[in-house]
């Protein structure tokens, strides 16, 4: 049989790193574990010797984190997060789970793809209260007291946590009546000279590729929107052109509403993401758990 010790010592080692550094030293993180403080050095100092690099300056009055210290950090954080979170799930699961979850999403995405995967989780968690903000803005979530956001990436750096729950493909699009006062764009050269929907209001321009070779297609046109739902009512409604999303554009394509204009061109897909603090409530946990559960089932398409 297999010896595990030597695994379940680090493990346990890096916990208690983990627990020190968010205390703030060692005596703060020996009382949070319960633990001596020669314990907790004796760790930190098995776990030195493993990694073969300091990972802690200290005295007896300071302690810092050396470069090599910081940067395993993290990892031991999110082992410790992930212990807990694993803790708390199995927790929700001897009882019915109760609580509140506050999210927030863009409207025209929300109502076509979210609502109905929250409508799913109220049938299976009827007891959590949800909170549901529709708005096209990027809400400040800690001001608003949101816990979860579905947002479009890329992504900002910041310190929130973000995980990808779709990757779409988006395709170009116009309606015959647009095409037909518009001679239909036969190469890629031609896509600067039409008219186009532009969303969000700063774009300026549209990335693709075609023939192996990297575009930049110039967006003109006279209507510019904030709102992904207003963007596909002007294009239906002969407008311009705009790179839709396959979850707005492949059924308008099969029932002829809308044209994909040189299929040939391939623009960047669309990365939906769920976006949440460090440190999230047992209800929002169910419910991010859910999601990207439901996404990994094609729940999302």
């Amino acid at each position: 049989m297999k010896d595990h010790s030597p695994i379940l010592d680090e493990l346990r080692a890096m916990a208690v790193f983990a627990t020190v550094v968010r205390s703030g030293s060692f005596a703060a993180g020996a009382r949070a574990l319960g633990l001596t403080r020669a314990v907790v050095s004796h760790h930190i100092r098995a776990l030195e010797a493993k990694l073969g690099v300091p990972l802690a300056q200290r005295s007896t009055r300071s302690f810092s984190l050396t470069p090599a210290g910081e940067a395993f950090r993290v990892h031991c954080e999110r082992l410790l997060d992930e212990a807990q979170d694993g803790i708390r799930g199995m927790e929700l699961l001897r009882a019915e789970p109760r609580g509140e979850v506050r999210i927030t999403c863009s409207h025209h995405f929300g109502n076509k793809r979210i609502l109905p995967a929250l409508l799913e989780f109220r049938r299976r968690y009827p007891a959590i209260r949800l909170h549901v903000a529709m708005s096209d803005a990027n809400v400040d979530l800690v001001q608003h007291g949101i816990e979860l956001a579905v947002r479009a990436g890329p992504l900002a750096d910041s310190a929130l946590i973000a995980r990808r729950l779709l990757r779409e493909q988006t395709m170009l699009c116009a309606s015959p009546a647009y095409l037909r006062r518009h001679r239909a764009p036969a190469t890629v050269a031609e896509l600067g000279s039409h008219r186009w929907i532009a969303y969000p209001p700063s774009q300026r321009s549209l990335a693709a590729r075609a023939g192996g070779q990297e575009i930049l297609i110039p967006i003109r046109g006279d209507v510019v929107t904030d709102s992904a739902a207003a963007r596909l009512a002007f294009v239906l409604a002969g407008e311009g052109m705009a790179r839709l999303p396959a979850y707005d554009a492949a059924a308008l394509i099969a029932s002829g509403e809308l044209v994909h204009v040189l299929p040939e061109v391939e623009t960047a897909p669309l990365e939906i993401y769920l976006v949440h603090a460090q440190r999230i409530g047992p209800s929002a946990q169910l419910l991010r758990d859910f999601l990207l559960d439901a996404e990994r089932g094609e729940a999302f398409g």
